[in-house]
């Protein structure tokens, strides 16, 4: 089956028909309101990375762009802690209510304490389209972003080519013009079954902007960095909300280097290095959005390091030990609360970003247990 899927059609054009069904749903940007919020946050999530491949001396080949373009002008904490659950969907509820979270690990439960996404829906009296999840990890289900929009990028691919390849659907083979159809079906008919959450309006692109669209895909397709991970997936979806919805708070999760769970610590490192492409890329795309550039604040974070080598978990196959190659990671903070760049050794939590993009933000994150950072500008 997989030599037909291939010979049907190749990963990138698999990437590229999933994004265009996937834009088709967005909601429309709202009109400006002059109480609507200048300030913006993105939080780019990366799931299981230990800083021996990465901040630490065995790492810098892996994070040319993080550590060479971005770290100079951030504020870096060395330190930041994991005391919670290492696993996804606790890990990223912890980081977004500011209270260490033990629900369950797949998302089944929602996290007990309201999410930064609760505090700035409710006290900045934003519409459904200003907050927005887009994650390549399938554990992060709608519950972690409850009253936001979540979307699930490898979930759509995935229930696409499976409902062809498998005979589920009416479509009887798996070429280019079916995919897009059955792709467009399931964004259309189906997309709340797989894990989507979309409570805004829904706004079908006008033909105009649809070609300009299509147009600036292509170029970028055929460009020199068009790599086809999942993670691109992710950072596509996530670049047209942010051109066409301009949310106040997006976040972003990363999981490409998760691959390290088959085993392969080639393909773990290429994750990482694809990450660091796409974090670079992330940043100069809101530098270059009027709505963005000079107001946002991005944070970039991994959810937990790794197992240590030699431990009875594989090591980097998994993240599971109370060590401190999984428990403690880093934290990087770009934009305006990062004016005055600097290397903070201390040790942070990872239950102190909620609370320091909410003063950022202008709201408080009042069931938070974790602290304001004091180097984070508000």
């Amino acid at each position: 089956m997989r030599a037909n899927i291939a010979q049907a059609v190749d990963r990138r054009t698999l990437l590229r028909l999933a994004l265009l069904a996937a834009v088709e749903k967005l909601p429309a940007k709202a009109p400006a309101r002059p109480d609507r919020p200048v300030r913006k946050v993105v939080l780019a999530t990366i799931a299981g990375v230990r800083r021996k491949e990465t901040f630490a001396a065995t790492g810098p080949d892996n994070i040319p762009r993080l550590r060479g373009e971005l770290m100079p002008q951030a504020l870096f904490y060395e330190n930041c802690v994991n005391e919670g659950v290492t696993s996804h969907f606790n890990s990223i509820s912890s980081i977004l209510t500011g209270v260490w979270q033990h629900v369950d690990d797949w998302g089944r439960d929602l996290p007990r304490n309201p999410t930064l996404i609760n505090y700035v829906r409710n006290q900045l009296h934003l519409d459904p389209t200003q907050t927005f999840v887009v994650t390549s990890n399938k554990a992060l289900t709608a519950n972690i972003g409850a009253g936001g929009n979540v979307i699930l990028t490898k979930q759509l691919l995935i229930e696409a080519v499976e409902r062809i390849a498998l005979g589920f659907s009416r479509r009887p083979r798996l070429d280019r013009d079916l995919l897009l159809e059955e792709l467009t079906d399931v964004m259309q008919q189906d997309y709340e079954r797989i894990g989507w959450e979309v409570p805004g309006p829904a706004a079908t692109m006008e033909p105009r902007l649809k070609q300009t669209f299509l147009t600036a895909l292509a170029n970028f397709v055929k460009g020199p960095d068009n790599a086809t991970s999942g993670d691109e997936l992710t950072f596509m979806v996530a670049a047209e909300v942010l051109r066409r919805v301009e949310p106040a708070l997006l976040m972003i999760n990363f999981s490409d280097v998760e691959v390290a769970h088959f085993g392969v610590y080639s393909a773990h490192l290429a994750g990482i290095r694809n990450t660091d492409a796409i974090c670079y890329r992330l940043w100069n795309l809101l530098q270059s959005l009027p709505a963005y550039a000079g107001q946002t604040a991005l944070v970039i974070m991994p959810e937990f390091g790794r197992d240590p080598d030699g431990s009875t978990t594989n090591g980097f196959f998994n993240h599971r030990t109370n060590t401190e190659e999984n428990r403690v990671t880093w934290l990087m903070v770009l934009g305006p609360s990062a004016s005055r760049p600097a290397y903070v050794k201390k040790t942070v939590r990872h239950i102190d970003v909620a609370p320091s993009l909410g003063a950022f933000l202008g709201v408080e994150c009042s069931e938070s247990v974790g602290e304001m950072l004091p180097e984070f500008r508000a």
